[in-house]
């Protein structure tokens, strides 16, 4: 069993849904070591486009540990947005998912590192 604990940002969630080929090739062989937040939960939900796409999305979700927030996470996220969002224009949802990487000493795994400065243990997946 790996050691490996992967935090996947929404944003490569919604590159394997769309079918790209990093994304694709991480989650598939990583898929025991990979956690996903709540908020990217909620991100992807806020897209859902009918009751079909709701079902699929379930399932699909079905496959990840979600890690839920909790008080310190919440904190450290409202610290995180306070340092970083004028500089790096940090919002509060990447905030949460950097507090939740860094509470649970995950790797994130994200294509846009510029919302995550807080973050020093991540990859990038094209």
């Amino acid at each position: 069993m790996s050691n490996k604990k992967y935090l996947v940002d929404t944003c490569i969630i919604i590159d394997f849904l769309r079918g790209k080929n990093g994304p694709k090739e991480f989650i598939a062989n990583e898929l025991d070591n990979i956690h996903i937040s709540v908020v990217t939960v909620a991100e992807l939900y806020a897209g859902v486009k009918g009751k079909n796409e709701e079902t699929q999305l379930g399932g699909f979700l079905g496959l990840f540990s979600i890690i839920d927030l909790n008080k310190d996470i919440s904190i450290s996220s409202g610290y995180l947005k306070n340092k970083y969002y004028k500089s790096h224009n940090a919002g509060l949802a990447d905030c949460m998912i950097a507090a939740t990487a860094l509470d649970g000493d995950y790797t994130l795994v994200s294509n846009n590192f510029k919302h995550f400065p807080m973050v020093d243990n991540k990859i990038k997946i094209p």
